[in-house]
C-alpha cells in the first residue's frame, strides 16, 4: 500500500489462516489472455477468457491393496474491459472446480492374516471470485471484490479379518465448510487510500466408528465451527499508514463412546492487532484471548489464555519488544485444591539499541505460587 520498500511491521497483519485476501485470490501465472469478443455480449467491451483442464488416473499396487487415485481440476477466467476517455473499467471473474478421489481395495489371504479391506477419500472444491476496479488515468481508482468457497470432504473405511478372532471394523467421517470474503479499496491518488477486508467462513463435520472384535463398540462425534476476520487500513503514502485486524471463532463439539461413554465442549478464541507508520517509526500491538471448555460425565475442565504483545521501532536505531501471557486452568468437580485452578503470568521484554539486545523474562505461577526466570 504506496511505496514503503522498507517497512518491517506490516500495519495491515494476515487477518486469519481462511481469510485468503484479494492478492492471492488474482495472483495467478504471467500467462496471456486470449483476446477474443463475445458474441452474446451486446456491449463493445473486451473480453479475454482462459482457462485450465488437468486431470489424472492411475493405479498401483501396494502389497495385497489395490491403489486407485484420480483428480479433476477445472478453471476459468473472464476479464471485461472498457476504455471511456480516461476512465477504464475492469472485470475480473475466476471459477475452478476440483474433486480428488482415492480408493483401495485388497484381499490378503496369508496363513496369518485373512481378511479384505476398503476404503474410500474423496474430496470436492468450487471456488469463485470477482474483482472489479475503475480507474481514472494519472489519478486513483476504485476497487471492489469478492470470493466464495464451498468444499466438502469425505473417508469411509471398512476392514475385516477372518484369521484367529473374526473382527469388523467399519469407519465414516464427512465434512463442509463454506467461506465467504470481500475486498474494496478507494484510492482518491497514488499511493493513497483505504482499504478493507472481512472473511466469514462456517464449517462442519461427523464421523463414525463400530468394531466387533468379540464384542461391541464404537464412537460418534461431530463439531460445528465458525469464524470471522476483518482488516482495515489507511494509507497517505511516505508520510504514514495505519491499519487494524480483528478475528473471532468458536465451536462446538461432542463425542460419544460406545457402550455409554459421552463428552462435548465448546471453544472460543479472538485476535485483534494495531499497528502502523509514521516516517521511520514503526509500531504494532497484538491481543488475543481464547477459552475452551470441556464436559465428560459429572466432570467439568476448562482452560484460557489472555495475550498482550507490541513492537516499536525507529528505524534501524532502536526498537523495544515485550508481551505478557496469563493463563488459566482448571478442574471442577474436585478435592484437589491444585487442580481447582491454576494461574501463571509470564512476560519478556527485548530492548535493542544500536544493534545491541537484552533480554529479560520471569514466570510466576499461583496454586501454588512458582517464580521461574525464563
Amino acid at each position: 500500500m504506496g511505496k514503503h520498500s522498507r517497512r518491517k511491521p506490516s500495519y495491515l497483519p494476515k487477518v486469519a489462516a481462511g481469510a485468503a485476501p484479494l492478492a492471492l485470490l488474482f495472483a495467478g501465472p504471467a500467462t496471456a489472455l486470449a483476446a477474443q469478443t463475445d458474441p452474446s455480449i451486446p456491449l463493445p467491451l473486451d473480453h479475454q477468457r482462459e482457462g485450465t483442464l488437468d486431470r489424472s488416473v492411475g493405479f498401483t499396487s501396494e502389497g495385497d491393496t489395490s491403489v486407485f487415485r484420480g483428480f479433476l481440476t477445472n478453471t476459468e477466467r473472464d476479464v471485461f474491459s472498457k476504455d471511456v476517455g480516461d476512465v477504464k473499467a475492469v472485470a475480473d471473474v475466476r471459477r475452478s472446480v476440483s474433486e480428488t478421489v482415492e480408493t483401495r481395495e485388497g484381499v490378503t489371504a496369508r496363513p496369518d492374516k485373512v481378511g479384505v479391506l476398503a476404503a474410500a477419500k474423496t474430496t470436492e472444491a468450487v471456488k469463485q471470485g470477482q474483482r472489479e476496479a475503475v480507474k481514472l488515468d494519472r489519478y486513483g481508482s476504485v476497487v471492489a471484490g469478492n470470493e466464495t468457497e464451498l468444499e466438502r470432504t469425505g473417508t469411509r473405511l471398512t476392514e475385516a479379518t477372518l484369521t484367529g478372532v473374526p473382527t469388523l471394523v467399519s469407519e465414516d467421517s464427512r465434512g463442509l465448510r463454506a467461506a465467504e470474503g470481500t475486498y474494496h479499496a478507494v484510492r482518491p491518488l497514488p499511493g493513497v487510500g483505504v482499504i478493507n477486508e472481512t472473511e466469514q467462513h462456517v464449517g462442519g463435520g461427523l464421523d463414525r466408528a463400530l468394531r466387533l472384535d468379540g464384542g461391541f463398540s464404537g464412537d460418534l462425534g461431530g463439531v460445528l465451527e465458525a469464524g470471522r476476520s476483518s482488516g482495515h487500513a489507511v494509507d497517505v503514502g511516505e508520510l504514514a499508514a495505519v491499519g487494524t485486524t480483528s478475528a473471532q471463532h468458536g465451536n462446538g463439539r461432542f463425542k460419544g463412546l460406545l457402550p455409554l461413554d459421552v463428552g462435548s465442549g465448546t471453544g472460543f478464541g479472538q485476535e485483534h492487532a494495531l499497528g502502523g507508520t509514521i516516517g521511520p517509526s514503526s509500531g504494532l500491538v497484538t491481543t488475543g484471548q481464547d477459552l475452551e471448555l470441556a464436559q465428560h460425565g459429572a466432570g467439568l475442565t476448562g482452560a484460557g489464555s489472555h495475550r498482550i504483545s507490541g513492537d516499536l521501532g525507529i528505524g534501524d536505531t532502536a526498537s523495544v519488544r515485550g508481551s505478557t501471557t496469563t493463563t488459566l486452568r482448571g478442574v471442577l468437580p474436585t478435592t484437589d485444591p491444585a487442580q481447582a485452578g491454576r494461574v501463571t503470568q509470564s512476560g519478556t521484554l527485548d530492548p535493542t539499541v544500536l544493534g545491541q539486545s537484552w533480554h529479560t523474562g520471569a514466570t510466576a505461577g499461583a496454586l501454588p505460587l512458582e517464580l521461574e526466570r525464563s
